[in-house]
């Protein structure tokens, strides 16, 4: 699975030094510093700077600041000590000592009351349970997080928990909203000028585009995120950025990049320590290796990997591993070994069921264990009320009849507002009924017209010219004379029938889409500047008029606007029709643009295009970054509602 960075709360001790002493200073001050208080910021500054280098002395630094803290009763460094102590056990998979830590510096968070610490260990717990799978959990954290900062107005920090939620969101498959969350993210991160949130935003765009199978903006937004990474010296998030770089690199078929790439991942993740990560990586090779035929190798590293999975009970590698050795030994002939090892995945498997079905079980009786309480405290509540409300009925029946008056005061006016909106938004609705009806009325009449236009000059015209060249070829007149007016005739009925292609293109009426847009292509390149590329999957036949003349409009326009402004060589058409959409993909290698001089100029092309879009009730997306080459264009039309408009 593509790696995915998460954003961890900043250990909050950095804002208690302005100072950033180095390592070789703070030992100094420990060994010598005679003040309490001193020594445990000392220890716990320690603890910061030793995390991404070395997470079990940064835990040795991290436990004496929490036993001088409670020692001397400073409640403020004890809870920054253990939540140090959880993200470095975090960061190296040790999530129930780090779930147990967090939740206990979360009690005294509150209890403190400082708001903006507590938003930021609620964060780190999402981060936890997200980590260890359990993403109802991990969301309700997150959006607890998420509530304190925008109550506090803080834009990195909101920025960060919308990174977070996102990559909760991605394991529901919705990359597309993911993506948004992180181009919303990367806004306020460049507007901060925070450039540790734009690394990441960076460098989970990558993991992004992996997913959505746009290979070239994985890999661009991965060496970005390494880039960023690398200038601001945090080497801790390195090997996921590369691991991403080195997976987009093999299926853009360089091979030899790919396993550079992951072998630097591979090694910076053993000098953290990361087992797990190394395990993946190492079953990733070897599936690169078992497809270039070299099986020994393969074997060496699926065998590696299984080693470390079974070391750390990480059963996701386990099965992994076990399935990958089955298919190289079954490459090697080794059936029995290939059989067993298959065997031997299949159980993984099933264990690995077993315990997500235990752990739901779980689940599901805490909840009915919190839900039985509230009852109880519930009945409790209500006995209460009642002997309460033996003493002071008559202010009772008071109160409730005044209630009772505010009530239906209330709803009265609630009604008759309601009643207003509602005269609205029918109004409202009804005017744009009839703005729709009008503006599918000219289009289909402009289309009406150019169809009957294209046909007359087609049929007419073109018949005459032929007519008139047969007559001219036959008469006994002088050969220079005739063959100049069969040149010229030509040219007419070409010139002729090219204005009847732009106009309605008789394949597009006669023989579909695809056909229609495979003429257009061609016409491209018979020129022999740019090559125009057509690719079609399940185009339905018989779909409506009005949506096959759209996307061809919405093509032919786009194509237009490439030719003249990208300076591209290479264009790319690809339709493909789903169940219940279609999506029109436009790729070009040319320069990139600002998108928002294209949205916000005057030229009819980008009108057009929106105005069929919204008349089929499509929605589109364009990549594009100046300086950058490559442009794409993704449209997608709902069928249902695109039959239906």
């Amino acid at each position: 699975m593509i790696r995915f960075l998460v954003l961890v709360a900043c250990f909050s001790v950095s804002s208690l030094f302005a100072q950033n002493k180095n390592i070789d200073s703070l030992k100094v001050l420990v060994e010598t510093e005679k003040d309490e208080e001193k020594t445990i910021k000392n220890l716990l500054e320690l603890c910061w700077e030793y995390h991404f280098e070395d997470a079990e002395i940064a835990r040795e630094y991290g436990q004496k600041a929490l036993t001088l803290a409670r020692k001397y009763d400073q409640v403020d460094y004890e809870v920054e000590a253990l939540h140090n102590l959880g993200v470095t056990h975090e960061s190296q998979g040790n999530y129930n000592t780090a779930l147990e830590l967090e939740l206990e510096a979360l009690a005294l968070r509150r209890k403190i009351g400082n708001d903006l610490k507590t938003a930021n260990t609620l964060n780190n717990l999402g981060i936890i349970y997200d980590e260890m799978g359990d993403y109802k959990k991990a969301l309700e954290y997150y959006y607890q997080a998420r509530k304190v900062y925008e109550a506090l107005k803080n834009d990195d920090k909101i920025a960060m928990v919308l990174v977070n939620i996102a990559i909760v969101l991605k394991a529901q498959g919705e990359y597309k909203q993911v993506a948004q969350s992180y181009y919303e993210a990367l806004a306020i991160y460049t507007k901060t000028q925070n450039a540790f949130g734009v690394a990441v935003c960076y460098a989970n765009l990558g993991s992004v585009y992996y997913y959505l199978k746009q290979y070239d903006s994985a890999l661009y937004y991965s060496n970005l995120g390494t880039e960023e990474f690398q200038k601001q010296n945090i080497r801790q998030f390195l090997p996921t950025t590369l691991c991403n770089a080195g997976m987009a690199y093999h299926k853009l078929g360089n091979i030899e990049k790919a396993l550079v790439y992951l072998d630097r991942s591979k090694a910076l993740n053993r000098e953290f320590d990361n087992k797990k990560e190394v395990a993946f990586v190492l079953i990733y090779e070897a599936g690169i290796y078992k497809n270039e035929g070299e099986l020994t190798i393969a074997e060496n590293l699926a065998s590696e990997a299984l080693e470390i999975a079974l070391q750390i009970q990480a059963l996701q590698q386990v099965m992994d591993a076990r399935l990958a050795l089955a298919e190289i030994k079954a490459n090697k002939k080794q059936f029995a070994d290939a059989y067993n090892e298959y065997h031997e995945y299949v159980l993984v498997k099933d264990s690995l069921f077993q315990t997500e079905k235990s752990k739901q079980m779980a689940e599901l009786q805490t909840q009915y264990e919190t839900v039985k309480k509230e009852n109880e405290i519930l009945l409790l509540t209500q006995e209460n009320q009642l002997k309460d409300s033996r003493l002071a009925q008559s202010m009772q029946v008071i109160v409730i009849l005044l209630v009772v008056l505010t009530l239906i005061l209330a709803l009265g006016y609630l009604w008759k507002n309601r009643l207003r909106l509602k005269q609205q938004a029918e109004l409202q609705t009804t005017r744009a009924a009839l703005r729709e009806g009008q503006l599918k009325a000219v289009i289909a009449s402009q289309e009406e017209e150019r169809k009957r236009f294209a046909a007359d000059l087609h049929d007419g015209f073109g018949q005459m010219i032929s007519a008139l060249r047969l007559s001219l070829s036959k008469e006994k007149i002088e050969k220079p004379t005739v063959e100049h007016a069969l040149g010229v005739l030509n040219d007419m009925n070409l010139e002729i029938r090219n204005i009847a292609f732009n106009l309605m293109p008789q394949v597009l009426v006669k023989n579909g889409l695809a056909e229609a847009l495979k003429e257009f292509a061609a016409r491209i390149n018979r020129a022999g500047s740019v090559y125009v590329g057509v690719q079609t999957f399940d185009l339905d036949a018989n779909m409506p008029d009005e949506l096959r003349i759209a996307l061809y409009r919405i093509c032919q326009e786009w194509v237009n606007n490439i030719l003249k402004y990208s300076q591209a060589t290479q264009v790319t058409i690809q339709m493909v029709q789903h169940p219940q959409e279609l999506v029109l993909t436009i790729e070009d290698d040319g320069a990139g643009f600002e998108l928002s001089a294209l949205t916000s100029g005057n030229g009819n092309g980008w009108k057009n295009i929106n105005s069929r879009l919204h008349m089929i009730k499509g929605s589109i997306e364009i990549d594009t970054t100046p300086g950058r080459k490559g442009t794409t264009l993704m449209a997608t039309v709902p069928l249902g509602m695109a039959q239906a408009a």
